[in-house]
């Protein structure tokens, strides 16, 4: 079997969601689909305002080297497809030729490890979308929470083992935006990989190598003030 394909939206997603598979000893390849130069764009550059990129051509080539840096911890390197983030288009690309880059990318018998778009991030939907239609195609396709996205309200009590809050329900959020897409986790049997302390901290050394990206990260997610943010992964295996 070929190497498993992490299928990141962003430099950034494969580290901050599957640190267990990157550090470990088996084969692996890392796609960013939202990764082509932003050169002559005609979104509003949204985030990189936000996070103090003035110029997004030069902010697309710190987001690139601060994605080497941090898959360099564990051997990997990325490969990025010609595709613009969100905030750099006026709306949202076919499907068709996302799905058709990620299959040249993928020999057939590669695993693909694809966002579940837990919390309706045009990127994130549009990646586990094409991932969906492989899937149709007869592809193996597992799909991964999105962390930090996914844990806008925390972990469900059974990734974590903690007492539930009787007043939140994560998962709610979760099902609100898989509606329609024929995704039912509820069926699935889910695989949570619970992150040692020294695990935990290379993947924390790693995430703080995404030095633009960090501060609004955390101001959003808390995703380094909360250690059960980073701590858990977690995979559905599509039948």
């Amino acid at each position: 079997m070929s190497a498993p394909l992490i299928l990141s939206p962003h430099p950034d997603d494969a580290v901050l969601s599957l640190w267990h598979v990157l550090a470990g000893s088996d084969p692996v390849r890392v796609i960013n689909v939202f990764g082509g130069s932003p050169a002559g764009h005609r979104g509003d550059a949204w985030w990189d305002r936000v996070t103090r990129g003035e110029d997004a051509v030069a902010r697309v080539r710190e987001r690139h080297a601060e994605d080497r840096a941090a898959l360099a911890m564990t051997a990997r390197e990325p490969e990025n497809l010609g595709f613009l983030d969100g905030q750099y288009r006026d709306g949202d690309p076919a499907l068709e030729p996302i799905v058709d880059a990620i299959a040249a990318a993928a020999p057939t018998d590669a695993p693909l490890l694809a966002v579940a778009g837990l919390d309706g991030h045009r990127d994130h939907r549009l990646v586990r979308e094409a991932a969906m239609a492989l899937h149709g195609a007869g592809r193996r396709v597992v799909l991964y929470a999105d962390v930090p996205h996914a844990t806008q309200h925390g972990w469900p009590a059974w990734v974590t083992g903690a007492p539930a809050d009787p007043h939140l329900d994560p998962e709610a959020l979760w099902s609100f935006h898989l509606q329609g897409t024929g995704v039912d986790l509820a069926a699935l049997s889910p695989r949570v990989h619970d992150l040692d302390p020294p695990e935990l901290e290379r993947k924390r050394a790693a995430v703080e190598e995404y030095r633009t990206q960090v501060p609004a990260l955390e101001w959003e997610s808390g995703m380094l003030s909360r250690p059960e943010v980073l701590r858990y992964e977690v995979l559905w295996p599509l039948s």
